[in-house]
This record gives structure tokens, sequence and C-alpha cells, in this order.
């Protein structure tokens, strides 16, 4: 039995760029991108196809020779312009080539020939999510479709985002854990933690960023953004053991390093901090702000020397930057 290449596509709320809070508040900004953290879609059997014809496209859809679908489809769909899976997989084929006007046509087409049909519900709604955004449509598309198909998480979770960018902040939340009633995927978790950290509700944040982090164990970029949130909501510790993980996996990212010596200067372990300042330098012997964070951090341990020689090295490897700009203004404090 064929089914549906794909089903609602999940979009996540965009990460923050954050840096951490406390006595040393300038990290500079990450040196490895923030990634989207990923789910595989599932598929879900539907009616067999309704000709040979369908069959053969629906082959080499699956197959992603999208360009060659098309005409078949087309085809197909002149005959009965009312064949919900032809439409379906029309829209698909034409988005995957870039036709992004003619899917939603064809996307509606389906809907209209089977309103039930959440994957053409969940991919137009997506496609609406899209840059640019319009949420209020995709807003509409996915009430109807968790009407007709209650309890997707999938539509749900793209619900939530949906009314995260009309502004709609408690309709999202509810969309959100209602998707993780349904499914809780590490996706749903750190979009809702995302959604709360941004609203600063961050004793409410926290939980879901552990879920999502507990969700994602081989995703070091993931693993560190949910770690430099953890350190603005001030979970330190939380912070200090996804860095643990993130730098067990990519130790070549000096930015790690600094910001894990971030998190320990906050727990007051002042000689931990250094050594991962240390460890930061040994990544990269120029990175300024490594130099400025040790400097920082042996003032606190009162060796004024070496802290005065870290601040010199910060000033001028950083010259020019505001971390190099800080540095100087340190010296001019000692």
């Amino acid at each position: 039995m064929p089914s549906m290449l794909t089903t609602a596509r999940l979009l996540l709320a965009p990460l923050l760029l954050v840096s951490l809070v406390g006595a040393c508040s300038s990290t500079p900004p990450a040196t490895t991108p923030d990634p989207v953290p990923s789910l595989q879609s599932s598929s879900e059997p539907v009616a067999p196809a309704s000709s040979p014809e369908v069959d053969r496209a629906i082959a080499a859809v699956q197959a992603e020779r999208f360009a060659d679908a098309i005409p078949i489809l087309q085809t197909a769909i002149a005959k009965d312009p009312r064949n919900a899976q032809a439409q379906f997989y029309l829209a698909v084929s034409l988005e995957q080539t870039g036709d992004k006007a003619k899917a939603e046509e064809h996307y509606k087409a389906a809907l209209a020939a089977d309103a039930g049909l959440a994957e053409a519900s969940g991919n137009l709604a997506a496609l609406y999510l899209d840059e640019p955004p319009r949420p209020r449509e995709a807003v509409t598309v996915l009430r109807a479709a968790l009407a007709k198909t209650p309890g997707q998480a999938k539509l749900l979770h793209n619900l939530g985002y949906a009314l995260s960018l009309t502004g709609d902040v408690p309709g999202a939340v509810k969309a959100y854990e209602d998707a993780i009633a349904k499914d809780d995927s590490a996706a749903s978790e750190f979009a809702l933690g995302s959604l709360l950290f941004d609203q600063k509700r961050f004793d409410e944040a926290v939980p879901h960023l552990r879920k999502a982090a507990e969700g994602s164990p081989n995703d070091a970029a993931t693993l560190a953004t949910i770690a430099r949130m953890m350190g603005h909501a001030k979970a330190f510790g939380d912070c200090v053991k996804l860095l643990d993980q993130a730098i067990g996996k990519k130790a070549d990212v000096a930015e790690l390093w600094v910001r894990r010596g971030l998190c320990k200067h906050e727990l007051g372990d002042e000689s931990g901090a250094t050594s991962d300042f240390d460890g930061a330098i040994r990544v990269d012997a120029k990175f300024a702000a490594a130099h400025y964070y040790r400097g920082v951090s042996l003032l606190a341990q009162k060796k004024k020397a070496d802290a005065k020689k870290a601040l010199q090295q910060a000033a001028e490897l950083g010259k020019g930057t505001p971390i190099g700009d800080q540095a100087k203004d340190k010296l001019k404090g000692l």
C-alpha cells in the first residue's frame, strides 16, 4: 500500500542567541551556527493508488524524482480534478521543484476534495510558515485540520509555532503542551522551552529545555545552544552538564570551553573556570575572550600578576573590539 511522502512538516521557533549573565557577561557570539533540532516525519497509509498512472507517479515521488512525477499527475488531474491523492502528490512535487505558488493551489485542491487529508493541511500550513510567514493563514488551515483529525502532534506543533508568530502566547503554549501530550518529542519540548524563555518565564522554560537536551544527546551544537539558554536562566548546573556533553562531542570549539568556564564561575568553581579558559586557549591561542575571562577568574582568586598578563593579552588580541576594550578597562582598574 502506498503511503504519503510527507506528513505535516515540523517548523521550530527560531533559536535565541544569548550571552550568560553574571560577573562575566560579554561572551562573544558563538563560533558555530545554532542548528534547528530535526525530527523525522512519519508516513501514514492512504488508500491504494487511484489509477496505475498515479501509482507510477507516487513511485517517482518516493524516489524523489519530482520532475518526472509532475506530468503524470497533471494528466491524472485533467481526467479527475477531485482526485485528492493526485492533487496532494502534485503539490508535493511542485513544492520540491520550487514552485510554491502552484503547490499552494494544489494543496488547496486536495483539501477541497478531501477536507480530512491531514498531510495536505500540514504541508500547506508549513508552506504558509516559510519565509515570509503568513501565520494567520497557517492557523486557519491547522485549526480546520485538527477539527477533522484531532490530536495530531505535528499539526499541534505547527499550530503552536503559528500562534506564537501572531503574538498569541497563551494559545501557542497550549498547542505545544497538547503536542507534547500526544508525542513528547525533543522538537516540541525545545519549541515550548524557547517560547517560555523568550517570555522570560525561565523557571517554566528550564524543564522543557532539559527534556529537549535529553532528546538530542549526540548533537553538540544543539546542546551548546540549550546550555547558553540555561546560563541565561541561571540554571548554571545544567549549563555545565550540557557543555560537558557538547565538548565531549566537539572539543575543538574554543567558545564552548569559555561558556562552560563562565557557568563554573557562576557556581563558584573558580579553579574549574580557569581550567576551562586554559582549555579554550589551547584550542585557539588568539581567542581574546578566553584570555579576558581567564584574567577575570584569576582576579577572583587574587592572583593579580597572572590576571594582569591575561588581560594584557586580551587587550592586544581584541584590539578595537568590545572584549579588547573591556580588558583595557579592567587593566585601568588594576
